[in-house]
């Protein structure tokens, strides 16, 4: 029995030697690169989270009754809303529910309001970056296998002509490939 105990440790030390060294080779990481690799790895290597994150820009002309994803075009002196749904999922096989922050940064004379969409009426203040003229808003967000969405509103009047653009990033704990960027265009009213 102690030698059929010892037999099959060495085999599983020459194994995992072999993993260790097919995992070097630049061009192919075994532990990364295949699912079963993964498997094997999580004891031995570690496990890093993998987060996703969904993120919409969705914009309202007429006081936020209805609401449009994308937008082409909005009058100077034309108020409208911008709402920003967020939601990070991460691995299935992780059970604790973990906080990512998102930072939302806007130009800084258009802001009129912000605030939950469950929470009109309660100002979120942002903070002022007076050389890049803009306000960035941070919140956390709760990441799990089945995340609820959280969602801000932003109240915003164009001042000037020309484009504002809204950046989402995420942190560390996500990749910047899900961070994301929208563009308004502020055009000259018509008077009539």
């Amino acid at each position: 029995m102690k030698k059929a105990k010892k037999a099959i440790a060495v085999t599983m030390a020459t194994v995992l030697c072999m993993f260790s060294f097919t995992a070097c080779d630049e061009d192919f990481n075994f532990f990364e690169d295949t699912s079963f690799g993964r498997a094997i790895s999580k004891p031995f290597v570690g496990s890093d989270l993998i987060f996703e994150a969904n993120t919409k820009i969705m914009y309202s002309i007429d006081g936020g009754i209805s609401w449009y994803e994308t937008i082409q075009e909005i009058p100077v002196g034309t108020t409208y809303y911008m709402a920003i749904e967020m939601q990070v999922s991460q691995d299935e096989e992780t059970k604790k529910e973990n906080t990512v922050v998102a930072t939302v940064t806007i130009p800084k004379t258009n802001v009129l309001d912000c605030y939950l969409d469950d929470h009109p009426g309660k100002t979120i203040t942002g903070e002022e970056d007076s050389v890049n003229n803009c306000i960035r808003y941070s919140f956390n967000l709760v990441a799990g296998t089945t995340p609820q969405k959280f969602r801000v509103v932003f109240e915003c009047l164009p001042i000037d002509t020309g484009r504002a653009k809204v950046e989402i990033e995420y942190d560390d704990q996500v990749s910047e490939n899900w961070d994301k960027t929208g563009v308004v265009k502020y055009v000259e009213a018509d008077d009539e």
